[in-house]
């Protein structure tokens, strides 16, 4: 039968395990040992956020970091209830205890109160490990108590503290230098006590409780970010959800430098047409070139067919307009600035025109 392991045999397993080394021998120190360890920590169960330094000390209210951050920080009273299988007697061989004691319960575990969810101010409140009665040590890190390594403040309040009765009474706090020797794990949620006493038994505590987001949560939030682009034409919104955004055209081109992205756009160069007889010009057509050998007409198509704000240049291109006027003429009851129709007859005239869209056509 196993007599369990030696406190060397543990001890170097702990030690080498924090300095990042595998035990494999307990003839090695840590510095021969030659294969790599570490903590295995997923990321449901480190913090995400900002924890605020100095927290105030109302109980269940909300601190953040910062004016306007999100919430981190909520303190909480717990329940203090004691482990069944950790009763012993400190003095006896192994117990480990330095003061006279009795035999009694040594190991305790911490848990939400039972109104949690009715005094809490959490907005996640009654919901995942925020419920009543939850053991912090059930949750696998999804319900933390905060560290006091996150602070520097002095006091620092994240230190735990420990109570044998109410706790809204001073007296009845087991202080951290109480012959008791106590210690907490903030992240099982359990209390260990050296050397038992029965009438310094703790039943209540007071911590911060981590109330902001893991880091998984904040990866998805992210992710989520950067996959959903909110693409607006001239304000109004196209999509809120693009996932990639494609640059057309050969006078476009986008190139990318450690995710800056720079776009580059070249002259722009729009189709031209010739005109040499009487012609209706078409939605598509941007600049018309006329050269006549007789006056002719442009017929422009009907306004609604174009875009507000489109627009046709025409130019006589031939220089002879003055012999061999270019007429341009609307359909319908259309009119260009107020005119059924306007001509050019001079020498390379040109007109610029744009659409309402509608029924009118302008000179620009």
């Amino acid at each position: 039968m196993s007599t369990g392991k030696t406190n060397l045999t543990s001890t170097q397993f702990a030690s080498k395990k924090l300095l990042g080394k595998a035990h494999t021998s307990n003839l090695k120190g840590d510095v021969n040992e030659s294969i790599p360890s570490n903590v295995s920590l997923p990321s449901e169960g480190i913090f995400g956020e900002s924890i605020p330094n100095n927290p105030g000390t109302s109980f269940y209210t909300l601190y953040s970091a910062s004016a306007g951050a999100g919430a981190t920080a909520e303190r909480v009273y717990l329940d203090v209830i004691a482990i069944s299988d950790t009763i012993y007697d400190a003095n006896v061989s192994g117990g480990g205890g330095d003061e006279a004691s009795n035999s009694g319960t040594h190991g305790y575990y911490l848990k939400l109160p039972a109104a949690y969810e009715t005094t809490s101010s959490n907005p996640n409140r009654g919901t995942g490990n925020f419920t009543n009665s939850k053991r912090v040590y059930d949750s696998r890190g999804g319900l933390q108590l905060i560290p006091p390594l996150i602070s520097n403040a002095s006091p620092n309040n994240y230190f735990l503290k420990l109570y044998k009765g109410d706790p809204s009474d001073a007296s009845n706090e087991i202080t951290s230098g109480d012959s008791v020797d106590w210690q907490v794990d903030y992240y099982a949620g359990t209390v260990f006590i050296q050397d038992f006493n029965s009438s310094t038994v703790p039943v209540s505590a007071s911590a911060y409780l981590y109330v902001g987001k893991y880091l998984n949560t904040k990866i998805d939030e992210i992710t989520a970010e950067a996959g959903n682009i909110t693409v607006k034409d001239e304000s109004s919104t196209l999509t809120t959800s693009a996932t990639s955004l494609n640059f057309v055209g050969s006078g476009v081109t986008a190139t990318n430098s450690s995710g800056d992205v720079t776009i580059n756009v070249s002259a722009i160069a729009y189709q031209r047409t010739a005109v040499t007889t009487t012609t209706t010009a078409s939605i598509t057509d941007k600049i018309l070139g006329v050269s006549a050998s007789s006056p002719l007409e442009i017929r422009l198509p009907n306004a609604s067919g174009y875009a507000a704000g489109q627009y046709l240049t025409i130019k006589d291109e031939a220089g002879n307009a003055n012999s061999n006027n270019i007429t341009i003429k609307t359909s319908n009851s259309q009119t260009i600035d107020g005119e059924n129709q306007i001509t050019l007859e001079s020498p390379y005239a040109a007109v610029n025109l744009y659409c309402d869209g509608s029924a009118k056509f302008f000179i620009y």
